[in-house]
């Protein structure tokens, strides 16, 4: 079974996450999506709208996730990872994340994990910031 491991914040999910997450279970059989836990998506700037108990609950109930859960509130990527042991980690096509840096990480924990990327999304709705921005325009 090859485990597949994406993250991210997840606030207002929108078809930019959707296809995140469809492309991701293709690399592999089983998806574990890891929710930015509240305290680390605040210290990367996100003004949140749902705790991370709904953003976890919300993820869970989409068609391409086989588990959700929300990582550690110490933002260290690698104790989630170390813990889940994923064969492929993804990353959308704007995280800003170094592949080699992260598979480099996993191999000195042990891993053979690998890092791939999504391909972009072109629709309207592909950020939660750009969602923001057109709700308070028409408010």
């Amino acid at each position: 079974m090859i485990k597949v491991m994406a993250s991210g914040v997840f606030d207002i999910i929108h078809l930019g996450h959707i296809h995140y997450l469809k492309e991701s279970k293709t690399f592999g059989d089983f998806l574990i999506v890891v929710v930015a836990s509240d305290y680390t998506a605040q210290k990367h700037g996100k003004n949140l709208i749902f705790n991370e108990r709904e953003r976890v609950q919300m993820v869970q109930e989409l068609k391409p996730v086989d588990q959700a859960t929300i990582g550690h509130s110490d933002d260290n990527i690698f104790r989630t990872v170390e813990e889940i042991k994923p064969d492929i980690i993804t990353l959308g096509y704007d995280q800003k994340f170094d592949d080699k840096y992260i598979e480099e990480k996993c191999r000195k924990m042990g891993l053979n994990t690998k890092v791939k990327r999504t391909g972009a999304f072109n629709g309207i709705t592909n950020s939660s910031s750009k969602i923001r921005e057109k709700i308070l325009e028409n408010f």
